[in-house]
């Protein structure tokens, strides 16, 4: 019961920080958010690798541990981006296809799934087709939904490409990673940030107002890891990934509660599609 409490608990707080990283997105320039929610985060995992008092693991799974830093970077980019100019609805299911990734490298590698997870890739699939189709009565709403599949993938393959870097670094010694990680992520942000400003693309300009919930971004992306990462070791790793991928569900129902995005019937069924897609992979 604790383990599936703590899961249900993370897909509380990824939801909400996706959805309020979405949001904070369209009052404040993109970089700006990335860099105040992230350097949060990076803080508090500091602390807690520094309250463990354990040492640093070699330089192989810090190396993967800076690359999925890296790649996840991309995919928060793209995510906030996604769900600032598009619709949260659309981005947050597609995004969460990233375990169709990881799957494919092990198809790659030769690794050969189970028949659950052949289906709910076939499922994640099929939804991303419907969820991108938009009838000719609607091309205002259509070229919103474009954009918003697109910078879903984007955020996918990111995310993907973080797990399976991330689990080759976790095998080291988890705080460590997560540390390395989000270390490398604030540093390409930085990065970004101040080659922005150099070529004045770009003005760090945060209102007072808003910097508490862009902080409370990066404190609620740590917290939801602690607790996924603690209910993974309380119960069976499959079901707390599956009550863990709920994320995307918060994300739309609280769009829909205070965006009041709707959807029609087509983009309706092919979310719920990808939604069963990725249960059934993270299952699998």
């Amino acid at each position: 019961m604790i383990a599936i409490a703590l899961a249900l608990g993370a897909s509380l707080g990824w939801g909400a920080s996706d959805f309020l990283g979405g949001l904070k997105s369209r009052t404040a320039p993109l970089l700006t958010v990335l860099l105040v929610s992230q350097s949060a985060a990076l803080l508090l995992v500091t602390a807690l690798v520094a309250v463990r008092g354990a040492g640093p693991p070699g330089a192989g799974p810090l190396g993967q541990a800076a690359a999925a830093g890296a790649f996840e970077a991309v995919a928060v980019a793209a995510l906030y981006r996604g769900l600032a100019a598009g619709r949260m609805s659309i981005v947050a299911p597609v995004a969460a296809t990233a375990p169709a990734v990881p799957l494919l490298a092990g198809l790659a590698a030769g690794e050969v799934p189970g028949t659950l997870q052949c289906g709910g890739l076939g499922l994640a699939l099929l939804g991303l087709v419907v969820t991108s189709w938009r009838s000719r009565a609607d091309d205002g709403a259509a070229s919103r939904a474009l954009p918003s599949v697109l910078y879903g993938l984007l955020a996918a393959l990111g995310f993907g490409a973080f797990f399976i870097a991330m689990g080759g670094a976790s095998e080291g010694d988890v705080g460590w990673a997560l540390l390395t990680a989000r270390l490398t992520a604030c540093t390409a942000v930085a990065a970004a940030v101040a080659a922005a400003v150099v070529l004045r693309r770009h003005r760090v300009a945060l209102s007072r107002t808003d910097l508490p919930a862009i902080a409370a971004i990066g404190a609620l992306i740590v917290t939801a890891d602690a607790l996924y990462a603690t209910a993974s070791t309380h119960g069976l790793v499959s079901i707390a990934a599956v009550l863990g991928s709920l994320h995307t569900v918060v994300t739309m129902i609280l769009a829909r509660v205070f965006l009041r995005e709707r959807l029609a019937r087509p983009q309706r069924a092919g979310i719920a599609t990808s939604l069963l897609g990725v249960l059934a992979i993270s299952a699998g």
